[in-house]
């Protein structure tokens, strides 16, 4: 593959790079953010995105948690860059994504729309967002799919979605601590953003760990109760956890290595 590429033309190579982009996640975060630097953990979780992605289309409503620590690039990844892919494949896709605060859900929302309307995106999709709606946490695209940012806890009037992104739905771990906290959260995503989903939804929670009884660990346990009940219908989470050092050896790092050691080295964390 790389002789085939050195082979080509400065066009021919561009041309390329729009491609690959259109039918990999993975590549398309490259393609349109030359300062991008993925590491293999990023690399897994695109590959599963993309998944997500599919098997929407399939028809299917996937689950699917990603546990991370902070600042190693999950929001980048999977809030801002998934999003503008999705729709550039599915313009009439809804997305949802929520976090912790409006202020942030709303910087992610400018983020994914600055991305959709820079020259790098339009190279590779043809999606184009509405003259009309181009506010930064309330966005459509021009085939009426879009983009809808709120806050943990806010109101989600009218809108719904395909795929919605919960990310870090809780600050830090003295939030954590509060019960009554945890306890509003659960009760928003189960009253509020869970009954938005239009049809076969995704949806990805993807998070720090602060406490076990957090959103995660209660969709986690309702999950083992709804097994020892033997019900049929529930929703079956896949469970990704990269924690910031290994607990055990893997494909890619031994046990008690820093996960990204570059950026956060062992002695830091």
């Amino acid at each position: 593959m790389t002789k085939l590429i050195e082979s080509l033309s400065k066009e021919e190579r561009s041309l390329f790079a729009e491609k690959v982009a259109r039918e990999s996640f993975r590549d398309f975060c490259v393609v349109v953010d030359a300062k991008y630097d993925p590491q293999w953990f990023h690399k897994i979780i695109a590959a599963k995105l993309q998944d997500v992605y599919e098997r929407v289309l399939k028809g299917e409503s996937p689950r699917v948690m990603i546990f991370m620590p902070p600042r190693h690039g999950k929001s980048e990844e999977a809030t801002k860059k998934f999003p503008a892919w999705v729709l550039g494949k599915s313009p009439d896709f809804p997305i949802i994504v929520s976090t912790y605060s409006q202020d942030l859900s709303t910087k992610f929302g400018q983020g994914t729309r600055d991305l959709m309307n820079s020259n790098n995106y339009q190279a590779v999709f043809k999606t184009r967002l509405r003259e009309d709606t181009k506010a930064k946490a309330s966005w459509m695209t021009d085939k009426d799919g879009g983009y809808e940012a709120v806050g943990v806890g806010g109101a989600i009037t009218g809108k719904g979605f395909k795929i919605g992104i919960i990310d870090d739905p809780i600050k830090n771990d003295e939030e954590a601590e509060s019960e009554l906290m945890r306890e509003n959260i659960a009760s928003w995503y189960s009253t509020t953003f869970y009954t938005r989903q239009e049809g076969n939804a995704a949806i990805v929670v993807i998070q720090t760990r602060w406490h076990d009884d957090d959103l995660s660990g209660r969709l986690m346990l309702e999950q083992v109760n709804a097994e020892k009940e033997r019900l049929t219908q529930y929703d079956k989470w896949e469970i990704i956890n990269f924690p910031a050092i290994a607990t055990k050896d893997d494909k890619f790092r031994k046990e008690g290595d820093a996960l990204w050691p570059d950026k956060f080295p062992l002695e830091h964390l």
